[in-house]
């Protein structure tokens, strides 16, 4: 279980709750920095001095080097709203560079009337001096929030503030004063210079090259640092800095300890794309692998305890998932899987061979559901635990899928419907994501409400995904409530379609075809969803720009609390508009009728091999009556209308 932010880009929005607070105080000390840009909140058409990563080229508040002691950065921030209802917010953008080996701390205040100052929110970046590789920390600040972070000599860092205007505290007017408190303290030890040596090594030498572990070894035992690093000083530094060890013993189950699963035939042999059913209990396993950054669970939860372990195999290039949701387990799982070669796996390198991890998918329990691309065929080792001690009983699905294929090919008379005022993809959207940026589950949604009569053929659809590519899905439906925003719960599925969200930075359309044709009668209302599962490592959204929209673009998130469909603008990101459109293969439809599945405006044999094939599924296509299922009176109504449509 862990906490989620609506974030549109690196450091454009947070949106959450707030909680009440006194206020901070936010008097300036004597010889406090101001901020550069007092002229900028709320104003039109100027350049913003210190815009940071915002603005190209970047333009930091350079803060220098800094003087060991306090350093304090005090102005003002907030969010507005432009003549043209876009919500615009100032960010203050600080860099300052270490003087020596040492910690940076941070200490954020923020108070003014009307504003929750759990609507401040601070960010910490770490390689400050290039955007694009910087590192972001972000959180919602009390007062009196705290972050420090060890540094190097030289090390140039970033802090950014603004608020979160678009939380409970309501921010609009730009007076949300602040105060940030820096201190830097030098290291108390000869830390941290590569020539001294791994710390998980006895390396004869003072100190060893991890600062942040040999300091707090040498606060320890001096002797670390005053003589030499020796079996003693390994030993404290695997106790207190985090290292791994690999150790397991007494095991519960015979793929308890990753070494005896690896020996001992627990393999699960992806062959083909039907998914393979894994039961068992974790109760009283072993913890043997490391904990993972990537868990999503946040400092001191990046553990899977009582993990247990497979080998899995993959055919070929593709998806390989594993999930314990949706009732495959009533505890709260994580999953990771690791790349694995026989001849030279090491436990001991477990570290070094993780791939991805899924810590919730978002259901009641707080399961989860790992998906991971995979490039060729090969095997992995798949582990799962528990987050925070959590154990049990499971049942996990594990399954391999082919990368699906798309072609639109529409005839000449073919009509395009969109809702966006242009096609053109500027930007990524908006999505529920982690502290740290990685999207969690997401469905975006457009709704055309009453549409004609016309057999759809295919859709395009704005994608953005900055981390690998994962495997989504196209949903269309009919919404039988009437109304501008999706009704999840009378939604109709009319087809389903997976999608390969193409990773790696990507930004523009997509296409999914419909073969059959789907078959919209008059009067529908129709929605399209785009179904995105939780990102591996990286930001998923909709491929968007701001030219203007008929329609709502829609986000629905269960692990951010969003059950319901709420438009972009109604979560207070106007201003992204979703590129959208299908494609009808008749334009107006009216010449399909029952049983005309495959939409050709005649009921033959095609469409009867059609329904044969979903014989016993609940294929919205070939279930004509709607019962939920295909049976014999589908096929009673298909005979029934047997010849060229009327």
């Amino acid at each position: 279980m862990t906490e989620y932010r609506f974030i549109a880009s690196v450091v454009a929005g947070l949106c959450t709750a707030g909680v009440a607070f006194g206020q901070c105080d936010v008097t300036p000390p004597s010889g406090s920095v101001e901020q550069n840009d007092a002229g900028y909140c709320g104003s039109t058409g100027e350049v913003d001095p210190n815009g940071g990563c915002n603005a190209d080229p970047a333009s930091w508040q350079d803060l220098g080097t800094l003087a060991e002691g306090f350093t304090y950065m005090h102005g003002n921030v907030g969010a507005w709203t432009t003549t043209d209802a876009n919500d615009v917010r100032d960010l203050d953008w600080y860099s300052m560079t270490a003087p020596a080996n040492g910690v940076i701390s941070f200490t954020f205040n923020s108070s003014t009337a009307g504003v929750d100052p759990t609507d401040f929110v601070g960010f910490i970046v770490t390689g400050a001096d290039d955007c694009a590789t910087a590192g972001y920390e972000g959180f919602i600040f009390p007062c009196g929030g705290f972050f420090e972070k060890t540094v190097a000599a030289g090390q140039v860092m970033g802090c950014v503030v603004t608020v979160n205007g678009f939380g409970d505290g309501n921010a609009s007017s730009c007076d949300t004063e602040y105060v940030v408190t820096m201190e830097f303290a030098p290291s108390s030890y000869d830390c941290g210079d590569p020539a001294q040596g791994d710390c998980t090594d006895p390396n004869g030498t003072p100190g060893c090259s991890d600062q942040a572990c040999c300091e707090l070894v040498c606060e320890f035992d001096s002797a670390c640092c005053d003589g030499g690093w020796d079996e003693v000083c390994v030993d404290v530094a695997y106790d207190l800095c985090g290292y791994y060890l690999y150790e397991c013993t007494d095991p519960a189950y015979g793929n308890d300890c990753v070494v005896d699963a690896v020996l001992g035939g627990y393999n699960i042999d992806l062959v083909d794309t039907d998914p393979v059913s894994v039961t068992g209990d974790t109760t009283g396993a072993n913890t043997d692998g490391p904990g993972e950054a990537g868990c999503g669970s946040g400092t001191g939860f990046e553990q899977l305890n009582s993990d247990l372990w497979w080998v899995v195999s993959v055919p070929g290039p593709g998806f390989l998932s594993a999930s314990t949701c949706n009732g495959g387990a009533e505890w709260d799982t994580k999953i990771a899987l690791y790349s694995y070669d026989a001849a030279t796996f090491d436990p001991a390198a477990l570290p070094d061979i993780y791939v991805a991890c899924n810590e919730d998918c978002g259901d009641a329990a707080f399961a989860s559901s790992l998906q991971i691309e995979v490039a060729d065929a090969g095997t992995y080792l798949l582990r799962l635990g528990g987050y925070d001690g959590s154990s049990g009983p499971f049942d996990m699905t594990v399954q391999y899928s082919e990368l699906p294929t798309y072609e639109c090919d529409p005839p000449s008379d073919a009509v395009v419907t969109t809702q966006s005022a242009d096609m053109e993809v500027a930007f990524n959207g908006v999505s529920c994501a982690y502290g740290t940026g990685v999207t969690t589950t997401n469905q975006f949604a457009r709704k055309y409400s009453g549409v004609s009569a016309q057999t759809i053929g295919c859709t395009d659809f704005g994608l953005y995904n900055g981390g690998s590519g994962i495997l989504g899905e196209m949903r269309v439906s009919n919404d039988t409530t009437a109304g501008d925003t999706p009704d999840v719960a009378s939604l109709e599925q009319i087809d389903a379609k997976e999608v390969y969200l193409v990773g790696g930075g990507y930004l523009g359309l997509t296409t999914v075809s419909f073969d059959p044709l789907l078959d919209i009668t008059d009067g529908m209302n129709v929605v399209f969803e785009m179904d995105c599962p939780e990102s591996p490592d990286g930001f998923v959204s909709t491929g968007c720009n701001d030219l203007g929209e008929d329609a709502p673009t829609y986000l629905k998130s269960d692990p951010c609390g969003l059950a319901t469909y709420l438009s972009y603008e109604a979560i207070g990101f106007a201003g992204y508009h979703w590129c959208h459109n299908f494609t009808s293969y008749d334009g107006g439809g009216g010449t399909t009728c029952v049983g005309d599945l495959n939409g050709d405006s005649s009921v033959d044999g095609a469409d009867l091999t059609i329904l044969l094939g979903a014989w016993g599924t609940d294929d919205a296509v070939a279930d004509l009556d709607a019962s939920g299922l295909v049976d014999g009176a589908d096929l009673t109504l298909l005979l029934g209308a047997w010849g060229a449509c009327p």
